[in-house]
């Protein structure tokens, strides 16, 4: 056997990938096969790169008033590594008509971003659907953002929930392992059960009865409601399924066999580490296709292989396959026939290669009011990036019920049509039985996610940038200046651009603004007199764009109830008061940053001024006194006195943005436009004139212009779309942490960005409660490409 490996090229400036022999291998595909089509739709459909998208939600069922936190993982398609080059992510909530209730942009810096959404007044009890995508992703049929439903308790509204009644009706489906059942052979036969939500009807028999009611064969389905039986049709008899569900009987009948065709079955051969790849047909068909040349292609979605196939007189040619001649995760078999047609599908799941993290061990350390916690692993290299998020909740939980985790989110669900329920159960505690359930479910998937007949005729139209920040065209309005100002701010460095004299416009990206950031712009006349501009700006992009690609998910599968005798409030603070704290929070800690990168490089004390601090004092003297001094001024005199100061001179030396000043300006001296003011009774660096100490002044001139619009000399510009600034999480105060609710539906911490330290640890702390139990949820990433997702219960008595 002869295996032929083409690996697709990538002309984007996204990503560089590996040209594997491609133009050698097309010359030898074309001459010998004539396949020149093929390859070369392959390679146009797949020359775009990819980016996939997973969030780890801090939980699926939320309180109104609690907070919606969470981690993305922004990675590339092929190589399963986190992306370098993307910065723009998009998150939003949707109602079940479609609606968007919330939408935020966040930065992706090292492929990961986190956020929080408050799940205020703008929702009531209900599902809802988190999304979180790039604009790039819209430019692909396949489904690469992630997707997740919610769900909102309004707990004035509901304080008795039951779980809902549905019909005990069964919604089956019989799928032919390739998609067609061919009468004289054996084929097996994916057999799912759902009910009328979509979900799985566990632990089911079913009986497979011919045209007599003879019992040709018995299955059972598992806890997911998938099952495998296997059969040969004779003729075109008639065949159906028997079900005993909830006391009923229900019959399904089973299309009809065809009498040609082709079928694939893959089958495991676990202790030579080889699957065999079975091609299997009757009499009436291999008349036909004999010495015929088929071919069996193998590819994910960026490796492409191929292995000759031509009937002579058998009926079954089998094809061995070791693992590491697959592709890690998802390989997609595909028979076409000698007009390159393509006939049969099946998708096989290769777990080698997918390199796993999991905890080595756990401890903790209790204190008075709080736990340490700390996790141990091995084998990870600190000094590479590695991101993992944690969802700590109490061990009884019925709140976190996603369907996914990293890991069928990077190799599993964007490689597969439907919504894999329980995505994640294959990627947890991996067993070869559970690799037997992961191949009867992609045996019931049929055709994957790539649409062939899209593959030959509709290859990806790059109608969505590749967003790097945001990005301005500014248009110059009635005037002859041709050199502009782009003034500084926390997330630019001051740019000037020059145009010539037959353009009009100039142009800016890779801007990373947060929440209510603006830009100036100035124009320099030829004087070098700076003046306010005229111009016209407009941002890219300036809203947060909508996804419509094929929408697949399951809503969450859980019964949510309260005690009917809960009277008292679930939560002790309600939303407004929880963003109001936030937003007070926000401030405080700007603060708080601003004066700890002050204090590390300033010798005295910092004192940094907001508009509420400017406001408290009338002027330069009354804010000295009330910092001790004493203060004379009096016949436009200004005196400073440290009565406190041991030396001869007890006048400090006074600066004002680095300039000394005397007396007579700081007499009246207002306040309006202080930024911060450094008290140093050192006087450390002035000699013996700084035996009195000093004091210095920085002021901001924008402050100025914000309370006298009419001073500016530049043109302000707000930003219709910025990032959301990740807001620190904070823990909900509970009203009893006894009750069925918190022990269910409860936080006790969300943790979405640690890394592992030089030890191989990654430590926090959780607040001292009254439960001793809690369950840790860990998603993330280390060592350029390995994955974690783990449960864990830690007993902390």
């Amino acid at each position: 056997m002869f295996l032929r490996i083409i690996s697709k090229t990538a002309k984007s400036k996204l990503y560089t990938l590996n040209l594997f022999l491609f133009l050698a291998i097309i010359s030898s595909f074309a001459q010998n096969l004539n396949n020149e089509d093929l390859i070369e739709s392959f390679k146009d459909y797949f020359q775009e790169p990819r980016e996939l998208v997973y969030t780890h939600i801090n939980k699926s069922v939320f309180i109104k008033g609690e907070t919606l936190a969470y981690t993305a993982y922004v990675l590339d398609k092929n190589d399963k590594r986190l992306s370098k080059l993307t910065t723009n992510l998009y998150c939003s909530i949707e109602d079940e008509s479609g609606k968007t209730i919330k939408s935020t942009l966040v930065l992706v810096n090292e492929g990961v971003a986190n956020g929080n959404i408050f799940i205020d007044s703008l929702f009531t009890s209900g599902n809802y659907k988190f999304k979180s995508y790039t604009n790039w992703m819209k430019n692909f049929e396949e489904q690469n953002f992630y997707l997740q439903s919610i769900k909102v308790i309004d707990s004035d509204v509901e304080n008795n929930m039951t779980a809902k009644v549905i019909s005990p009706k069964i919604d089956a489906q019989f799928l032919p392992e390739g998609g067609h059942l061919i009468t004289g052979t054996e084929n097996n036969i994916g057999a799912v059960f759902k009910d009328e939500l979509g979900f799985g009807i566990p632990n089911l028999e079913g009986r497979l009865v011919n045209d007599n009611n003879d019992v040709v064969t018995i299955f059972n389905t598992n806890h997911l409601g998938i099952g495998k039986f296997s059969f040969t049709p004779i003729g075109l008899a008639k065949y159906k399924v028997i079900i005993n569900f909830e006391d009923t009987e229900q019959e399904f009948n089973l299309s009809t066999a065809e009498l040609y065709g082709i079928t694939i079955s893959i089958k495991n051969i676990y202790n030579k580490e080889t699957i065999g790849v079975e091609i299997n047909t009757n009499e009436n068909t291999l008349k036909s296709i004999r010495k015929k040349k088929y071919k069996l292609t193998i590819h994910n979605g960026s490796e492409f292989k191929y292995i000759d196939i031509e009937f002579a007189n058998d009926l079954k040619i089998i094809k061995y396959l070791k693992y590491t001649d697959l592709n890690p995760g998802i390989n997609i078999f595909t028979l076409f026939n000698e007009n390159n047609e393509p006939i049969i599908e099946r998708l096989y799941f290769n777990y080698e290669g997918i390199n796993l993290i999991k905890t080595n061990k756990i401890s903790f350390k209790k204190a008075i009011d709080s736990t340490e916690v700390v996790l141990a692993f091995k084998d990870i290299d600190s000094t590479i990036q590695n991101n993992f998020s944690i969802s700590v909740l109490p061990e009884d939980t019925i709140s976190y019920n996603h369907h996914s985790n990293i890991i069928s989110s990077a190799y599993l669900q964007p490689y597969v049509k439907g919504f894999i329920e329980n995505a994640s159960y294959y990627f947890t505690d991996i067993n070869r039985s559970k690799q037997f359930e992961l191949d009867n479910l992609l045996l019931t998937q049929g055709w994957s996610s790539y649409n062939w007949q899209t593959i030959f005729n509709n290859p990806p139209k790059i109608n969505y940038d590749f967003e790097f920040g945001i990005s301005f065209k500014a248009t110059v309005n009635n005037s002859k200046t041709l050199k502009f100002i782009l003034y500084p701010s926390t997330f630019n460095h001051l740019e000037i651009f020059e145009i010539s004299d037959n353009k009009n416009t100039f142009e800016k990206e890779g801007l990373f603004p947060f929440d209510n950031d603006k830009i100036n712009l100035s124009e320099i006349k030829k004087n070098d007199e700076v003046k306010k501009s005229n111009v016209f700006v407009q941002f890219y992009p300036s809203k947060v764009p909508g996804i419509e690609n094929y929408d697949k998910t399951l809503p969450l599968k859980e019964n949510v109830y309260f005690d009917s005798d809960l009277l008292q409030p679930l939560l002790t603070t309600s939303w407004k008061e929880y963003e109001q704290l936030a937003e007070v929070l926000i401030e405080v800690n700007k603060t708080q940053d601003k004066f700890e990168k002050l204090q590390k490089s300033i010798y005295g004390q910092v004192d940094i001024f907001d508009d509420n601090k400017r406001k408290t004092y009338i002027d330069f003297a009354s804010y000295l006194r009330s910092r001790g001094y004493t203060v004379n001024q009096m016949n436009n005199e200004f005196k400073i006195t440290d009565n406190r100061s041991s030396s001869g001179n007890k006048s400090p030396i006074v600066y004002i943005d680095n300039r000394e000043v005397f007396d007579n300006e700081l007499s009246f001296y207002n306040m309006d436009i202080i930024d911060y003011i450094v008290l140093d009774k050192s006087g450390f660096g002035q000699g013996f004139r700084g035996a009195g100490g000093v004091i210095k002044i920085f002021t901001d001139y924008r402050l100025l212009y914000k309370n006298n619009p009419e001073m500016r000399t530049f043109q302000e510009f707000e930003i219709p779309l910025t990032f959301s600034k990740p807001k620190t999480f904070y823990v909900p105060k509970y009203s009893s942490y006894q009750n069925r609710f918190y022990k269910e539906y409860g936080v006790v911490q969300w943790l979405p960005k640690k890394s592992i330290d030089e030890k191989g640890n990654i430590s926090f702390k959780i607040r001292n409660q009254e439960e001793s139990n809690i369950k840790l949820f860990i998603e993330g990433m280390a060592n350029n490409g390995s994955f974690i997702s783990e449960t864990k219960i830690l007993n902390i008595n």
